[in-house]
């Protein structure tokens, strides 16, 4: 007797859903070139953010300098290696570093495809590749020099050959399908320590398909040990850098609304704000309702694409190990997620209650429902691509400004050590200067006391990360004491200051003895010099004094004005550059508050007016007692 080993969905009467073999072809011919353009298009219109940064600095050294480097980072080294090895033929370019990122998005198109061809047919794994191409987390991370999206095609080849150990066709395993799911187990965990988690998921399902099987295969088990073992031996010489990222406890761990966080992402990606994931939830609940009514036999993919969609993301949320900046890590879960939501697409399986005509109109829902991911996708991608709200942080921008505006010799302090990498491979002038990690209140002192000592004319500060690297902010304090801050700008998440230097007058040299509002005197102000240019900072020290105890915060703020009345430069901040605030004056104490004067490039000679005054955080100000609510501090003028 002969006997069909063809899976049995290829042997029932089949739906007209994709049922010639070249539609499937093409189609997924057409996704792959989606994929692909998704996360080619714009590839290096945004600036390399930090993290970005340390990848491109990293894997410019040699393979041994590359292996020390990640052993005292964070991260194993398999991505860094890779890359460096692609950086070799494509170059060091943003859009050369990023394509090796976009190339593992557009892979795991293809695993995501293999896998619902396996779990499914071809319209499950057509359904797979098109939710794995267009998911606006596997693009975001497709467009960015980390290893996120090597984890995903890690996590997707893990599942491919751990699905071998079940053929459709009753066949022996062989050593070949142990080395390759040893293989996938290695490039997973050498390539992010999450991986941990999707690697349990996987596990489990395996335990639940194996005791599922009647009657049991040894050899399946035996095959299983011998591929964790190889992976094991290969992961050895790593371990001890592997435990020691077990103690490292971020300051900003926050388990309030992480499940909530981490289903958005995963299902929306990281450019929408949670509420506009509604959709997307409930098409999901949809379709993981059409599956259950369905009721598929047990198998390994069954249960091994849910377990590793949802699993991790339930761990890190349960641990209380989440923070905003983990959902990267999500990636991992892309590929199960594409198959398990195309998994309604099947075709009739064997065991299923449902009649044929059921199946078919069941499959046009889960397509319908699937076509409503567009619009939230749709959304998402729209944000990552023009939504400057999303953009990541623009160092390009900054660097660009700080050489036009301070000259490839301007002195650049950085808040964060980290930020080095990223600011330095857009700026390559020599005084690029890290601050230091965790300082003391002397450590913090003496570190800007040297910078001064060099007499720079003027400083840029990035401040990024400072809450971990400074919590104190005792750098910043150090700075307001003895430089004039004259502005300070937002550039995605990185804070742009630029700071005047001056002398630090301790006593006025103009006396002014000038009531403000009920409680506050100006005594006097020093301005050193009355003659600037286009360009300068004007050092601007005024002296303060509380007459009674001060009843509200206010804002101060300091105005340029040319004879004309307008407006050419300003100034406004809480006194001491914020760490002065007027509810922490005592009564009788003299304050000396400085500030700096920003005089734009272009600003015709002439002479100017400097005045100020006080506002309340409603924009109200305060009255003087001279009359109306400015004090006229002097005049400077300006010549070409």
């Amino acid at each position: 007797m002969i006997v069909d080993r063809k899976p049995l969905h290829s042997r029932l009467p089949q739906p007209r859903l994709l049922q010639p073999r070249w539609l499937t072809l093409i189609l997924l011919l057409l996704i792959l070139l989606l994929g692909a353009a998704l996360r080619f298009y714009r590839l290096d219109a945004q600036s390399l953010w930090n993290d970005e940064g340390n990848t491109a600095r990293l894997v410019e050294r040699s393979l041994r300098l590359i292996i020390e480097g990640a052993a005292g980072d964070i991260h194993p080294p398999a991505y860094y290696l890779l890359l460096a090895g692609w950086r070799t033929f494509a170059g060091g370019s943003e859009f050369a570093l990023r394509a090796f990122s976009a190339l593992c998005g557009v892979l795991t198109v293809a695993v995501a495809a293999a896998l619902g061809q396996r779990a499914g047919g071809r319209p499950v794994a057509v359904g797979s590749a098109f939710f794995a191409a267009v998911h606006p987390l596997a693009v975001y991370y497709g467009q960015e020099t980390r290893m996120y999206a090597l984890l995903a095609l890690a996590g997707a080849l893990t599942l491919l050959a751990a699905a071998a150990f079940f053929p459709a066709k009753a066949r022996p395993l062989h050593a070949w399908n142990a080395l390759l799911l040893a293989g996938g187990i290695l490039l997973g965990l050498y390539t992010q320590y999450t991986y941990a988690l999707f690697l349990l998921a996987v596990e489990l399902a395996f335990g639940l398909a194996w005791l599922a099987e009647r009657p049991f295969v040894w050899g399946k088990l035996r095959w299983w040990i011998v591929a964790h073992l190889l992976a094991l031996l290969g992961f050895l010489p790593w371990l001890r850098p592997a435990l020691k990222v077990t103690s490292w406890n971020p300051p900003d761990l926050n388990s309030g609304h992480a499940l909530l966080e981490l289903v958005h992402a995963l299902l929306a990606g990281v450019t929408l704000p949670v509420a506009a994931g509604g959709l997307a939830l409930l098409s999901t609940a949809l379709l993981g309702l059409l599956l259950v009514v369905r009721h598929p036999r047990v198998r390994f993919l069954n249960l091994a694409l849910p377990l590793t969609a949802w699993l991790p993301l339930v761990l890190i949320a349960a641990l209380g190990i989440y923070r905003p900046a983990y959902l990267k890590f999500l990636t991992i879960s892309i590929a199960p997620l594409a198959v398990t939501l195309a998994l309604p697409l099947c075709p009739r399986q064997s065991r299923e209650a449902l009649p044929g005509n059921l199946i078919r109109i069941s499959q046009w829902v889960a397509l319908v429902l699937g076509l409503l991911f567009l619009p939230v996708w749709g959304a998402s991608l729209r944000n990552l691509y023009a939504n400057p709200v999303y953009a990541r942080a623009d160092y390009r921008g900054i660097a660009a400004r700080i050489q036009a505006e301070g000259g490839a010799d301007a002195t650049v302090l950085l808040s964060a050590p980290n930020q080095w990498e990223v600011f330095t491979y857009y700026f390559h002038g020599p005084h690029v200067l890290p601050a230091p990690y965790h300082p003391t209140e002397e450590v913090a002192a003496a570190w800007v006391e040297g910078i001064l000592a060099a007499a720079p004319p003027r400083l840029f500060v990035l401040y990024w990360g400072d809450a971990e690297s400074d919590p104190q902010q005792r750098i910043e304090r150090q700075l307001a004491q003895r430089t004039y801050k004259a502005r300070e700008t937002w550039i995605g998440d990185v804070r742009l200051a630029e700071y005047g230097l001056g002398p630090l007058e301790m006593a006025p040299r103009t006396q002014v003895q000038v009531a403000v509002g009920d409680w506050a005197v100006l005594e006097g102000v020093t301005i050193p010099t009355a003659v600037y240019h286009p360009g300068d900072i004007i050092a601007v020290t005024l002296f303060w004094q509380a007459s009674t105890p001060p009843p509200e915060r206010v804002k101060v703020f300091i105005h340029v004005m040319n004879a004309e009345g307008t407006l050419v430069a300003q100034n406004d901040a809480e006194p001491g550059q914020g760490f002065l605030p007027t509810t922490a004056w005592a009564v009788g104490e003299t304050l000396i508050d400085r500030y700096g004067l920003w005089l734009p490039p272009e600003l015709p000679s002439g002479e100017l007016t400097l005045q100020a005054g006080m506002y309340r955080f409603s924009g109200e100000r305060l009255p003087v007692a001279t009359g109306g609510d400015v004090i006229v501090l002097g005049q400077i003028m300006v010549q070409p």
